[in-house]
């Protein structure tokens, strides 16, 4: 069923229930929402029933690779910012300001604060928890009497942001901060300073509030803040405050109103938000719709982002346009939410498709210089200009930790929201594995018995998912777990030593496992990864190579050139050193047999997103095809229809998952006549004609 005609039918039934053959288990659209969480803050009436909650930051503590990733981004150049970047200097600052008044009062101390302090928060840094309580405490004491906090109106921003009495944009980002120190510290004076801080909105005159052009677009943020604090007040004129922010914002519910890619990203679900007050369908819609029109203009590539590198461009949608690493943060940001709202598991797979095959390669690995811009297709990552072939001067590929403002600061809270939304409380006092990976979880859940969850799994390499419940006591409650929409053919043991056994679970529902235990218990959840083929049609024809929720590249040779920066923090150019330009050789009957996977074993070093990390590669053939060169800035040229006639000699070639190439092709020419096959539409990995075979 295409998602967005499922949504109308989630909204009117909330559910699908499935009889299964497992005792104690049933298949679901989303989780039942007739009764609220008792111990987590979901939407309180007259807000529509949150079929997934939040649960606090130290309810989940990563491990693995994923707990590497935070322990990398610390240590790397975001964890030490502070000494990089000259917005974070302490001197004048008027984000330390009591008056509001100074320098470098825009976003981004907020935008690197967001994902300094989760981050220090998962992992224990107290050092870096005491550096974040700065920034904290410079915000509590900046509130003037009236309400308003933050930077003084009128204090210079490090661009036009607009031509209004307020902008309310860089406090918006802070407010998330304030919402993490809150889950972090319990500190009170987080609620009373957004309290009050609301209560000023509310009496910024119409004419004055959210005028062009940042704040406007990106009113959802603000939006979700008041409903955060609703869920934990239930003063009721909040809701008066979120009916004059959704009327200030601009209008992402009749479509997309700018086409600039971080705001897309940031605000095309903003309508759904709203629907939770509204339960007007044409809100919950929004974001599916939003969504749909994205991808399908600029977004017929892998990865699940699109071509904005700043801005859309009509004629500007090849795999070689680039999206800023902003907008892959926020649109997962984005996704996470829409999860939360609506229960719906296609904004899941569309956030592990960030996650996995876009966001890792705009970082070096070992997270000590970003790039602005990254794209699917994308051979050379130097400081040279690229443009117009991409829309912004400069050198948008260079790995510099010392450049690249806004993703520079922003880039931090991409891993630690995701690990935060690992897993989410569900009405009824139960729990969700909401996304996969290494991690363990300490949540109340039935009678208000603190369970603990150790979750094993390198998934996404791996198909395996191992959870070992335990508590101090007999308890009984729901467990549900997500089938990505890839998956055909789950199966799932509910008891320790059990084989895992088919269950007839529909891609994109959730298995509902009835817990009921006295003492230890163990569910596996396995989820076949079968190889299978996208066609872009409306990109050439080309074809980009799935293995469950990870897509595969071109492996180029890659030489690290220093080019700037310092002894300690580097700047680098990353040059190819193999041939890129491949086709792909396809057969007609089944093409996606031909493909063989190579099983590397796992990395010591638990950094499975480099090339010489990469647990698993695909071996595939390819040819050679000499016309297809960079142009004169060095981007790749555009893709060719095909089929693309070429004569060289066919060559077995190495694919590498996309998150681990930072050069790569990941949409292929195809070299043969095999597009003459037949095809299923897949609509939950969008944008591409699937072909499939099952290993």
């Amino acid at each position: 069923m295409n998602p967005i005609a499922r949504l109308p039918v989630l909204a009117a039934a909330g559910l699908l229930l499935v009889s299964c053959a497992h005792p104690g288990v049933r298949v679901m659209d989303q989780p039942e929402a007739s009764e609220p969480n008792a111990f987590y803050a979901g939407n309180r009436p007259p807000l529509r029933p949150s079929p997934l909650v939040r649960l606090p930051i130290h309810s989940i503590e990563p491990r693995g690779w994923l707990r590497k990733q935070l322990e990398l981004q610390a240590a790397g150049f975001h964890g030490h910012l502070g000494e990089l970047s000259d917005f974070l200097k302490k001197d004048g600052n008027a984000w330390l300001s009591p008056t509001g008044e100074g320098q470098r009062g825009w976003e981004e101390v907020p935008y690197w604060l967001k994902g300094f302090g989760d981050c220090a928060y998962i992992l224990g840094n107290e050092e870096q928890i005491r550096e974040a309580r700065i920034w904290i405490e410079g915000a509590f004491a900046s509130q003037r009497p009236d309400g308003f906090f933050g930077p003084a109106p009128g204090t210079k921003s490090t661009v036009g942001s607009t031509s209004g009495k307020y902008d309310l944009w860089p406090n918006m980002v802070m407010l998330f901060c304030l919402q993490s120190y809150y889950e972090h510290s319990g500190d009170p004076r987080v609620l009373d300073l957004m309290t009050r801080y609301f209560k000023w909105e509310l009496t910024v005159p119409e004419e004055e509030f959210l005028l062009p052009y940042w704040q406007q677009q990106r009113g959802g943020d603000n939006l979700w803040s008041v409903y955060w604090l609703y869920n934990r007040t239930g003063e009721p004129w909040l809701l008066d405050l979120a009916a004059k922010i959704h009327r200030r914002t601009a209008d992402w519910t009749s479509g997309i109103p700018d086409w600039h890619n971080v705001n897309m990203s940031q605000a095309f679900g903003g309508p759904t938000f709203w629907w939770m007050q509204s339960g007007d369908p044409k809100h919950l819609e929004a974001a599916e719709r939003n969504y749909g029109t994205i991808r399908e203009m600029y977004g017929q590539v892998p990865g699940a982002m699109f071509g904005g590198d700043e801005n859309c461009r009509p004629g500007f949608a090849d795999p070689r346009q680039c999206i800023e690493t902003c907008g892959m943060v926020e649109m997962m940001h984005s996704q996470e939410r829409l999860l939360q709202v609506t229960g719906d598991t296609v904004w899941a797979d569309r956030c592990e498709d960030v996650a996995f095959n876009s966001m890792p390669a705009a970082l070096l690995a070992d997270f000590k210089a970003l790039r602005y811009l990254t794209a699917p297709n994308q051979v050379i990552s130097d400081r040279l200009n690229k443009a117009p072939g991409v829309q912004n001067d400069g050198p948008m590929f260079h790995m510099n930790p010392y450049m690249h403002r806004c993703c520079q600061h922003n880039v931090g809270y991409a891993w630690p929201y995701f690990v935060e939304s690992l897993w989410m409380a569900t009405p009824g006092n139960g729990l969700a594995a909401s996304f996969y990976g290494p991690c363990r979880l300490k949540a109340k859940a039935g009678r208000g018995v603190e369970v603990t969850i150790v979750e094993e799994t390198r998934y996404p390499f791996s198909d395996e998912i191992s959870f070992t419940i335990s508590a101090p006591e007999p308890v009984k409650f729901p467990l549900y777990l997500r089938v990505p929409g890839w998956c055909r053919r789950p199966s799932l043991a509910t008891h320790a030593g059990a084989a895992p056994k088919a269950i007839d679970a529909r891609p994109g529902s959730w298995i509902r496992v009835e817990v009921d235990m006295a003492a230890e218990e163990k569910v596996t959840l396995k989820l076949p990864m079968e190889i299978s083929l996208r066609r872009w049609e409306k990109n050439q024809g080309s074809v980009s190579v799935d293995r469950g929720p990870l897509t595969y590249s071109l492996r180029i040779g890659e030489k690290y050139i220093r080019e700037g920066g310092t002894e300690k923090w580097p700047a680098w150019e990353i040059h190819p050193t193999t041939p890129w330009n491949y086709g792909l050789v396809l057969g007609t009957s089944d093409p996606a047999s031909q493909f063989k996977v190579i099983e590397k074993g796992w990395p010591q070093n638990d950094m499975p997103f480099t090339q010489e990390g990469v647990p698993l590669e695909i071996q595939a053939q390819g040819r050679k095809i000499p016309n297809w060169q960079t142009d004169s800035t060095g981007l790749v040229g555009k893709l060719q229809p095909s089929p693309v006639k070429s004569d060289e000699p066919i060559e077995d070639i190495p694919l590498i998952p996309m998150g681990a190439a930072r050069l790569r092709i990941s949409s292929f020419p195809v070299t043969t006549e095999a597009l003459r096959i037949e095809v299923q539409l897949q609509p939950e990995r969008s944008g591409g004609v699937h072909e499939r075979r099952v290993e």
